[in-house]
This record gives C-alpha cells, sequence and structure tokens, in this order.
C-alpha cells in the first residue's frame, strides 16, 4: 500500500474513533491580557519589583524602551519609580514572563568603587541566556569618564565599555591612532555569546566627520564620514538614536541594521541599512506603493535576522515593511478575513520573534475611536485591540473594568513557541495605556498577550479554525520531520499521534 493510501487509511480510521469529539472538544481555554506591571497609583501592579515603598510614577510615563531576548523568554526596560528625589527614581527592571526585579537603581551603589549610578540610558538589551546590558552616567567622580555600558556575565555586572576607553579600528584622516571613546554610549545589545554591540557618538582626538561609529565588541561595522554607496554623495554623515535601539543586530550578530543620514552636510537622506547595505531611503518607491519614501520611523532586526522599519510617504501615508516587502500600508485590509477595516495611520511597531512570526501595530479605519488600534500576526489574525479587556489583579478574568487605550510606539515583542504541543506558548509582550469603561484614563501598563486566545497551532492554514484544509496539510506532510506543527508531540515524524491531535482541536479556534 502507498504512504498516500495510508495515511488515508489512518484518517479514515481517526475520524471514526473520535467523530464524537470532533463535535464537542474546543481548542485551549483562551487566555487573559494580563497586567504585569502599571503605574495605578495604590494598585499592586504599581510596586516596583525589588524596591520596596516605591511605585512607579504616574500620571507621568514610567516605563521606557521595553526589549525581549530573541527567543522572547527574557526581558528588560528602563523605568522610573516615585521617589521624589528626582536622582534616585531611574531603574532598570529585568524579568522573565510575568516576574521582574530591578537590577540597577539611580543614586545605589555602582560596581565601580565609590561611584553610584546616575541617570540611566533608556538603550539596553538581553540574550537568551538572560545577560544583560544597560548604559549609565556614573554619579560621583570626574565627568571625564562617567558615561559607561555595564554587562551582566551572569554572576556579576561589569564594565563592557567606558568613556576614556581606546576606540579601535577607526578610519581617522589624521593616521593618529589615539581616539577614545566619548560622552555618548547607546544602543546597547548583547549577542548569544555576549558580545556586547553599541554605538559611540562624539568619540575623541578624530575629525568631527569621522566621530560616530557602531561597534560589535571590539570590530567596528560602520563609521560615519565612510562610504554608503556608489555614489559619492552617499556618506555616513550620521546615525540616527533618539528613538531608543535604531541600531540593533541579530542573535549572533551576523546581521545588523541602523537608521543612518546618508547625505553628509546641512541636507537629511534618511536610510534603512542593513549589513552596510542600504535596503531603502528617503525617495525610494516600496513595491506597490505610488508615493515615494518620506520618512523612516524606526528600524529593528529580529534575532533570526529578519529586518523591519516603519515609516511615511510623501503622501502622508504610512508604511512597514519586513525585509524590504511591504506588510502593511494605509489603505490596506488589517486581514484578509476583515476586508472593510483597513489601516489607516501611524504604524506603531513591527518586529517577529526568532522563529519569523511577524506582526505589526497599527491604526485602523474603524469608526470606534476605542477600537482602532491592533496587533496583526503573520498579516493573517489580530491577536490584540485597544478596547480589548485587561486582567488587572492576576486571577484570570476580565472582571476589573480595565481596558487597553493605546499601544506605545516600539515598544514590544513576540515570545517562540517554545514547546512542541498543541498548546501555542507564543505571547505578545507590550508597552500600552489603560483605560476604564466609562473612558477614563487609568494609566500607563506592561501587558503580556498569550497567542492562544486567537491562534492554535492545529490551525495549518491560519483560518480561524481547524479543518478540512488543516487535515490535507497534516496528510500532505506525512511521514516529515517539519521541526513543528504538524508535527505536534515533537517526536520527528508526522503520524498517527500528530492527527489524532489535530482531530482533537476540531473547528473553531478559540
Amino acid at each position: 500500500m502507498s504512504s498516500s493510501h495510508q495515511s488515508v487509511k489512518w484518517a479514515v480510521t481517526a475520524i471514526a474513533v473520535l467523530g464524537a469529539m470532533m463535535l464537542t472538544s474546543a481548542a485551549a481555554q483562551a487566555g487573559s491580557i494580563e497586567a504585569i506591571y502599571t503605574n495605578i497609583a495604590g494598585h499592586q501592579t504599581a510596586q516596583v519589583p525589588g524596591v520596596p515603598g516605591e511605585q512607579f510614577r504616574s500620571p507621568l510615563v514610567p516605563f521606557l524602551t521595553l526589549y525581549g531576548s530573541p527567543i522572547g523568554a527574557h526581558w528588560i526596560f528602563k523605568a522610573f519609580t516615585d521617589n521624589p528625589n528626582s536622582d534616585a527614581n531611574d531603574v532598570i527592571v529585568v524579568g522573565s514572563g510575568r516576574m521582574g526585579t530591578v537590577v540597577a537603581k539611580e543614586g545605589d551603589p555602582s560596581p565601580i568603587g565609590d561611584l553610584t549610578y546616575g541617570f540611566m540610558d533608556s538603550d539596553c538589551g538581553i540574550n537568551n541566556s538572560a545577560r544583560y546590558v544597560f548604559g549609565n552616567r556614573l554619579s560621583g567622580g570626574p565627568t571625564s569618564n562617567d558615561e559607561i555600558i555595564f554587562t551582566f556575565d551572569g554572576a556579576n555586572l561589569i564594565t563592557a565599555v567606558r568613556e576614556g576607553d581606546t576606540a579601535p579600528g577607526l578610519v581617522d584622516p589624521s593616521g593618529v591612532e589615539d581616539e577614545l571613546f566619548g560622552n555618548s554610549l547607546n544602543s546597547a545589545h548583547i549577542l548569544s555569546d555576549n558580545t556586547v554591540a553599541f554605538r559611540a557618538d562624539l568619540i575623541q582626538n578624530i575629525h568631527d566627520d569621522y566621530e560616530s561609529a557602531l561597534y560589535q565588541g571590539s570590530m567596528v561595522l560602520v563609521q560615519e564620514g565612510t562610504p554608503a554607496g556608489p555614489s559619492p554623495r552617499e556618506v555616513f554623515d550620521s546615525f540616527v538614536a533618539l528613538a531608543g535601539n535604531t541600531f540593533s543586530s541579530s542573535a549572533d550578530g551576523g546581521s545588523w541594521i541602523v537608521e543612518a543620514d546618508i547625505m553628509p552636510g546641512f541636507g537629511t537622506i534618511e536610510a534603512v541599512v542593513v549589513n552596510g547595505r542600504i535596503e531603502l531611503r528617503d525617495g525610494d518607491l516600496l513595491d506597490g506603493l505610488a508615493s515615494p519614501v518620506e520618512a523612516v520611523s524606526a528600524v529593528d532586526m529580529a534575532g533570526n535576522g529578519d529586518w523591519f522599519a516603519i515609516g511615511g510617504l510623501a503622501n502622508d501615508d504610512r508604511w512597514a515593511v519586513r525585509n524590504g516587502v511591504v506588510i502593511a500600508t494605509t489603505g490596506q485590509p488589517i486581514t484578509p478575513s476583515e476586508p472593510d477595516e483597513v489601516f489607516a495611520g501611524p504604524m506603531l511597531a513591527a518586529n517577529a520573534n526568532s522563529a519569523g512570526d511577524f506582526f505589526v501595530i497599527g491604526a485602523t479605519s474603524n469608526p470606534d475611536p476605542s477600537a482602532n488600534q491592533v496587533v496583526v500576526l503573520n498579516a493573517q489574525i489580530v491577536i490584540a485591540r485597544s478596547g480589548d479587556p485587561v486582567d488587572l489583579d492576576g486571577d484570570g478574568l476580565n472582571d476589573d473594568d480595565t481596558f487597553i487605550e493605546s499601544f506605545t510606539a516600539n515598544d514590544a515583542f513576540l515570545s517562540d513557541d517554545l514547546n512542541d504541543d498543541l498548546v501555542d506558548d507564543r505571547e505578545l509582550y507590550v508597552f500600552a495605556t489603560l483605560r476604564n469603561g466609562r473612558g477614563t484614563m487609568l494609566g500607563h501598563a506592561f501587558l503580556v498577550v498569550p497567542l492562544a486566545q486567537a491562534t492554535c497551532p492545529a490551525d495549518l492554514d491560519e483560518d480561524g479554525s481547524v479543518g478540512i484544509l488543516d487535515l490535507l496539510a497534516l496528510l500532505a506532510a506525512w511521514g516529515t520531520n517539519p521541526l513543528g506543527p504538524p508535527d505536534f508531540d515533537g517526536d520527528g515524524t508526522v503520524g498517527i499521534l500528530d492527527l489524532l491531535a489535530l482531530l482533537a482541536n476540531w473547528g473553531p479556534c478559540p
């Protein structure tokens, strides 16, 4: 008997045995959107973890620059507390899942001599081994070497790079190799081998036109003043840093991205640069779009090397690209199943997990202003929306009169599905603002959105339900090892147990 006939035989047998189960079974229980931290005064979620007696500041924005590890198992961000001393309310929070703690606080002793932590840079990063980096401007010592990037080596915080250290590998027209790092070290992130990557500005003892560079460890990736393209007018004039980490790398460091100005002098041409190559710039026409690019708002790179950029066109339309391909733009339906609702405003974020699942956060044409921001997964399904209820007290119920008001730009990441079972472990972590049912603003929040509430792994064609097309896709993969669905049991081969698992989840996804 051929393998295809054997597959059909198994299918018929399984359907006969599990017919009743298909009618009554449902996919995994939908998960609630949970608040990990908020700045709602007096609420348990406002307590700063590891700092008794201090809450996240309110009503000002308390959370800045959220970053996840490549597979999303760990996270890090800068925050502000309500300490009345403005020289003691910057903190760096590191965590995993729903738990975190402050690892460094402004005003506390630093690892260096008698110096204390000063202003915390918002740029930070963390890898899959929970090794992390962050920048700080030390207090209590000379200002000539107070800018520093710390890294956690698994046991202690140590110095990765410091103002006044030798800046190696630079192009210097003078030919004198005496360059030193200056007082601007930013875009800090950490590779899987624990190499620290960063952007160095205001490098000392070098011509002004060459004083910025991107580093991975001691290796210069690219430097201001050097050629950016074949035209003599294309020169790296500066690297953007105002939106947080606009320089980021893949987990292994083999790929990297930066937003740059490639016109020296007073003019400006924004460009997205990947691995030293200009992938798009102001004035370019993206495939399928009639108006040229006029602005780049943000860039990012996932752990697997997928790169993303968002921005605007000359006609004020907005766009988001993945590896140079448009994945969302003004007027485009937010998903194939929702053609009447289109993107109609700013793209707030775009990124991916290490497995290649990508998301876009953007404003839509929804006439309800309380529901016109969405998070769309893989251009197929909405996994979160403004107006969604939020579980504020952690009891698993949406009974707190708490709803998402809006999502924060560029502060989101997506975790991988870490198990080979039919439970979708992927989660979206995102900063957002909250309101109650009357529309009153409650504050800011760090939220986690379990994707199990919107998707199910047995839905192989991602149409929102498990049905005949998913069954046929499984049979087509029979006997193979796809390293993921439809090998749901992770035994290395698509077989009868995977078929039974799919049938047990027949019907609409939760």
